[in-house]
């Protein structure tokens, strides 16, 4: 590995607090590892992809992957990779929302949405969209491809994508107080899409 990914900056203390220090260097040793053998089964994948799967979804996977190595129950792995996810949503959400103090600016985020997520999230990155709409006050569609959730079922480990789902729902749901967030349904939780939407609520609050 060339180097250290953010992804394993981030979460070794995380494991260290919970594991020990021993259990931990174990853990993050065979994460490592781990994550290297992925990336060079994946060598061939377009360049495009690394911003997904490099930096978030071969991390998640051999994160996973290591710790039921090391003994640790498929549930108490997943649950603590979820909840990695939730606790740097969670970091994250007060700045999205301070930003969005500045008045009138919420009023660009259905079509900003729309816009990041065709530049970010789009069919080069193996994504796939349908019935994307914009409207004056709201933006929909429907992700019916998610490589989130397809590689980490084909590694066997599709416990772990809800802890991206809910990190959207931690980072969008409570943006501004006139923007609802009106997601239902995701497929790393069962759901046959992930169906998002963003509203602007015109009455007064």
């Amino acid at each position: 590995m060339a180097k250290e990914i953010n992804y394993f900056k981030r979460i070794v203390a995380h494991v260290e607090k919970k594991y020990g220090g021993e259990k931990a260097r174990a853990i993050m040793a065979k994460a490592r590892e781990r994550y290297d053998a992925i990336v060079e089964e994946n060598k061939d994948e377009p360049k495009a992809h690394h911003i997904h799967t490099r930096e978030r979804i071969y991390p998640g996977i051999a994160m996973f992957d290591a710790m039921t190595a090391e003994g640790i129950s498929r549930e108490e792995a997943a649950d603590f990779i979820v909840g990695c996810y939730r606790w740097r949503a969670g970091k994250m959400s007060p700045i999205i929302k301070a930003i969005f103090k500045m008045p009138g600016l919420y009023r660009i985020v259905p079509q900003f949405f729309l816009s990041m997520t065709a530049k970010t999230f789009g069919p080069q990155m193996g994504f796939e969209a349908k019935n994307m709409h914009l409207g004056k006050n709201e933006m929909r569609f429907d992700m019916v491809k998610c490589p989130y959730y397809e590689k980490c079922t084909q590694y066997g480990c599709p416990e772990i994508v809800k802890g991206y789902c809910e990190a959207d729902d931690i980072l969008y749901g409570d943006m501004h107080p006139k923007l609802l967030w009106g997601r239902t349904q995701t497929l790393g939780k069962g759901g046959s899409c992930c169906d998002f939407k963003i509203s602007i609520i015109n009455k007064k609050i």
